[in-house]
């Protein structure tokens, strides 16, 4: 049976993973799609491929990510299903966090993550 300590380490690492907004929005990204290369995500999010490789390459280390080839392109899957309703959670303590957004606003932000309607882009 695993300790607390040890517990506490391998949240702290799994959160470290998640640190980066790139990563949370590539996550989003394979929630609403389901799969996707590598140009396509990189596409849908403006960023650079060889970013969008990078994180990848990270969260499938942390096997929260797996790749399947087809032919010469990888394709990129959510490992953990419930990832994206995790991090969807994580909108009400960054609202109550900010304290300038409304609950109106974490509510519209939670409907546009599950619809994937809108992904933010890098500003």
């Amino acid at each position: 049976m695993p300790t607390r300590k040890v517990v506490a380490k391998e949240l702290g690492s799994l959160l470290k993973v998640l640190s980066h907004p790139d990563r949370i929005l590539i996550v989003h990204a394979l929630a609403t799609e389901g799969e996707s290369s590598v140009n396509r995500i990189a596409k849908r999010l403006h960023l650079p491929a060889s970013r969008v490789s990078q994180h990848l390459s990270l969260l499938r280390a942390f096997r929260l990510v797996t790749e399947s080839s087809h032919g010469q392109k990888r394709i990129y899957t959510l490992a953990v299903e419930t990832l994206p309703e995790w991090l969807l959670e994580g909108v009400d303590f960054v609202a109550d966090r900010i304290g300038e957004v409304s609950a109106e606003q974490a509510e519209d932000a939670k409907r546009l993550w599950i619809e994937g309607s809108e992904l933010p882009t890098e500003s």
